[in-house]
């Protein structure tokens, strides 16, 4: 009797165990793994708005139905004479438009869109590019996904775009850190230098001739004439170079203000003139209406050449389309790049965090997301007699913006620190010219992305009732779906329907169809405690058909739990959905209790005893789940 009793003890952990791994099995579907540079960058030579047409230098590799991202990435107006108020913007003209959309058709050189374009562009001069999303049904980051770094002289790169229909995996960063705009470029100057004009001034080539009066000003969203690259200046939101003599280089900017440069404050020797680089200046986003890389940091100003005083690069434009984004404790990174440190020099400023829009129905698991400022490079005055230089300023943080409320996940957007003097002489001034660090920057919920709904007329025969995007997300013991669709006109209504596990699919609700109104939403308050899949049946007015992608939602007990790491060792970190008290129990595979105690927060971490390598499972209060002791 007794071994019979020991018997079912063991049949029923090892039941619930199994049951635990058939709630844990993803969604069916195809899941491609990707690293690298997913995407590709098409120059774009002209836009016919009347059309929806988009003229490419070539449209290889391009293919009909393909969801684009277009975004101009230059063009502002900016002041440019040599004085203070140079590089302030006059107008952003296009910069910064941007709209997503989806090709109809190819013809030639030429891409068409389904929709009217929603912004206006202008490819002279203004560096307008389209970037294909990459796109999968579900894509697990296996090694990190980068872009290609922003190149100015072919206008493209930047920018990381990608769709997952279902879920977006990350066991590797997303990484657009210092992609997005320069900084300014290391130049050692021949040791020239004066305090008189034109020294003092705010634009010079930015060259190694003689004589270099201003380091190489980091680059933002206006291009400037070769012979006034350099100089403390600032145009827009790049950063200004350092001037002659040895002062540092401001940082870059998004929509906030980078920090000024640190200056010379040197004492009893030639060449003493404070002159910073400008710190790079904050852009409007127009409403949301406009995205940008973050602006490069100014390069410092160099004689003895000791070392690379480079400006930071900014960091680029991530945009991430998903129904569930599993973060798996990985980053989705747009910062800033640290500005160069100095030895008896100035040093570089940093580079401005750049822009990510997170668009996705469910976040599961830890994930990071930044867009920090770059750090000011630091300034080592070597203990030169007399000779003090102040260290780069730091990038401003960048923006994340979220299409729906804020997740409960970590993000940070932090302006970059200025650099740090060391080594200072003590026959300097005695009031040190410190850098500036970086404004903080910005996280943006319930953000609307741009683009268009009016139907392109070249594409009208072609345009299909489709879906723009569909969620599925659990609120409470409720699932609450949302969609939206292209040509609400076209359509009759919507039937809803679901199932769990391998049952049938079932039609549980509908909504008619408003010619005027894209997105819609129903929330499912029947669905138990278990793993739900829903679809979606677009019913059009001619009676034909068209069937959403597959989602899935996993509606928890209120004791459900997560953990990580797993396999672990020597720790775990608990993750609960409740605060409510409960008893946490780890036990052997025979379902012998090894460890037992009380819980009260929704956080946890647990000191593991030493445990043989094997499976162990983890309970509380009878939710249960496998863990691997390696």
């Amino acid at each position: 009797m007794k071994n019979r009793n020991r018997f079912h003890r063991v049949f029923f952990v090892f039941l619930l165990w199994l049951l635990t791994q058939v709630v844990l099995i993803p969604v069916s579907g195809q899941t491609t793994a990707i690293s690298g540079v997913v995407n590709s960058y098409y120059p774009v030579l002209e836009v016919i708005p009347a059309k929806a047409c988009i003229r490419l230098s070539s449209t290889a590799g391009l293919a009909v139905n393909t969801p684009i991202l277009l975004v101009q990435m230059k063009g502002a107006g900016i002041t440019t004479t040599n004085n203070s108020s140079f590089g302030t913007v006059t107008a952003l003209n296009d910069a910064g438009n941007y709209e997503t959309a989806t090709i109809c058709s190819i013809i030639g050189d030429s891409v068409f869109l389904f929709h009217l374009l929603q912004n206006t562009y202008t490819t002279a001069g203004g560096k307008v590019q389209l970037v294909p999303f990459a796109t999968y049904v579900s894509a697990n980051v296996t090694d990190t996904v980068k872009a290609t770094p922003w190149n100015n002289s072919s206008g493209t790169g930047g920018v990381i775009a990608i769709y997952a229909e279902q879920d977006l995996i990350l066991n590797a960063p997303v990484y657009a850190g210092g992609h997005g705009y320069r900084g300014g470029n290391f130049q050692q100057s021949n040791g020239t230098c004066s305090d008189a004009l034109p020294a003092s001034g705010y634009a010079y080539n930015a060259s190694n001739l003689s004589p270099q009066s201003g380091a190489a000003k980091g680059e933002g969203i206006a291009d400037v004439a070769s012979t006034q690259t350099g100089g403390r200046g600032a145009p827009a939101n790049g950063g200004g170079g350092g001037n002659n003599h040895n002062n540092s280089g401001g940082g870059g900017a998004n929509l906030d203000a980078g920090g000024t440069g640190g200056g010379n404050s040197s004492s009893g020797v030639s060449c003493t003139a404070t002159l910073k680089g400008e710190a790079g200046k904050s852009l409007s986003s127009n409403s949301g209406q406009k995205i940008y890389a973050g602006g490069g940091g100014g390069a410092g100003h160099s004689n003895n050449g000791l070392s690379n005083v480079s400006g930071g690069a900014g960091g680029g434009i991530i945009f991430l389309w998903a129904n569930t984004i599993i973060g798996n404790n990985q980053a989705i990174i747009a910062s800033g790049a640290d500005g160069g440190s100095s030895i008896s020099d100035g040093a570089g400023g940093g580079g401005a965090g750049g822009t990510i829009i997170l668009h996705a129905g469910n976040y599961t698991g830890p994930v990071t997301v930044e867009a920090n400022g770059g750090n000011g490079g630091h300034s080592n005055d070597g203990g030169n007699i007399g000779r003090c230089f102040g260290g780069g300023g730091g990038g401003s943080g960048g923006v994340i913006y979220f299409t729906g409320s804020l997740p409960a996940i970590t993000t940070s957007v932090t302006g970059g620190a200025a650099g740090v003097e060391s080594g200072r002489d003590v026959s300097c001034n005695p009031i040190p010219q410190a850098a500036a660090a970086g404004a903080n920057g910005q996280v943006i919920p319930d953000y609307i992305f741009t683009r268009s709904s009016s139907p392109a007329g070249y594409c009208t025969l072609l345009l299909p009732a489709d879906f723009i995007s569909f969620t599925a997300a659990a609120n409470q013991q409720q699932v609450q779906l949302k969609w939206e669709v292209t040509s609400p006109e076209l359509i009759s209504r919507f039937t809803i329907e679901r199932k769990t596990g391998n049952g049938n699919w079932e039609k549980f609700g509908e909504l008619p169809a408003n010619a005027t109104q894209s997105a819609y939403r129903f929330i499912d308050q029947i669905a138990s405690v278990g793993h739900w899949y829903y679809r979606l049946r677009i019913i059009w007015k001619d009676q034909r058909t068209v069937l959403s992608p597959i989602r899935s939602v996993q509606l928890k007990s209120a004791n459900a739990f997560s953990f990580y790491p797993n396999p672990a060792k020597t720790e775990l970190y608990i993750v609960r959905e409740h605060p409510s008290p409960s008893v946490l129990k780890l036990m052997d595979f025979s379902g012998k209790t090894i460890l037992q105690q009380e819980l009260q927060s929704t956080q946890l971490r647990l000191a593991l005893p030493e445990l043989a390598a094997g499976i162990y499972l983890l309970s509380i209060d009878g939710e249960v789940k496998k863990l691997q002791i390696r």
